[in-house]
């Protein structure tokens, strides 16, 4: 009989999945040969729990879910890499890894059929079939990641893959809320605290690192370019958020009847 794969849904958040992500984790630190103690400092846990990580006693959540070591190796690269000088895993690791994987397993069952009315209808498709390219996307860099022999290109493909998935986080977002009904008003954080990132993305933004950086490999060069226009990227959007807090503003001011 053909074994099937357990599939995180909506209702799974990123925090449940990290126990099992540990656990994954500790498992291959160990097969690098890692004793439990630098696992647990790297990790941020106790050695008991290391150790119960490693006999399959603790974190098994992710156990059966598809493709989650081709997220969880690279991470176990990197923290292998960076246990040498004493670094640790981030929070920020962990959740990311696991949005990932809960975006790469669950979405896909939003591939669908269409809905009955025609322009909706016609949205959701389109949706549902960027979603499939994105996911599709994500999957084959991945496999082509895992293949790559030089660091710097491995690392390239890990990141085009982590983009299409955001993609295919956001598209599965959006398809939701047409399914819902479209009608929801989403919250704008504060206007002085987006111009206070702006202010960070413009420091950013101003010390191009393709320019400063001088390096021979052409691909640790993509790298850096890559980031230049991430900053770019993130300044745009940030002064979209700020414009959009300017207008909702002004829109309560008319609603506040005035006092006096």
């Amino acid at each position: 009989m053909e074994s099937r794969s357990t599939t995180p849904t909506e209702s799974d958040s990123e925090e449940k999945l990290i126990p099992g992500i540990r656990a994954s984790l500790a498992k291959k630190l160990a097969h690098q040969g890692f004793r439990p103690s630098e696992i647990a400092r790297a990790l941020r846990v106790t050695q008991p729990a290391v150790t119960q990580y490693i006999k399959g006693k603790r974190g098994g959540v992710v156990q059966g879910i598809s493709k989650i070591d081709v997220f969880v190796d690279p991470l176990a690269e990197r923290i292998g890499e960076r246990m040498k000088s004493g670094q640790r895993v981030e929070t920020a690791e962990l959740l990311e890894t696991a949005r990932q994987i809960i975006v790469m397993n669950s979405n896909r069952t939003l591939v669908g059929p269409a809905a009955a009315e025609p322009v909706r209808g016609r949205l959701l498709g389109l949706l549902r079939s960027r979603l499939k390219l994105e996911l599709d996307a994500a999957e084959k860099y991945l496999e082509l990641a895992n293949r790559a022999s030089d660091d710097y290109t491995k690392l390239l493909l890990r990141m085009i893959a982590a983009d299409s998935i955001r993609h295919g986080d956001v598209i599965s977002q959006l398809t939701s809320w047409l399914q819902a009904g479209g009608e929801a008003e989403g919250s704008i954080p504060d206007e002085a605290l987006l111009k206070s990132m702006l202010s960070i993305e413009d420091s950013a933004g101003e010390a191009s690192l393709t320019k400063e950086v001088e390096v021979d490999h052409p691909v640790a060069r993509l790298l850096l370019r890559w980031i230049d226009i991430d900053e770019g990227k993130h300044e745009k959007m940030v002064s979209g958020l700020v414009a959009l807090s300017k207008r909702r503003g002004k829109a309560l001011q008319k609603k506040t009847p005035a006092v006096g």
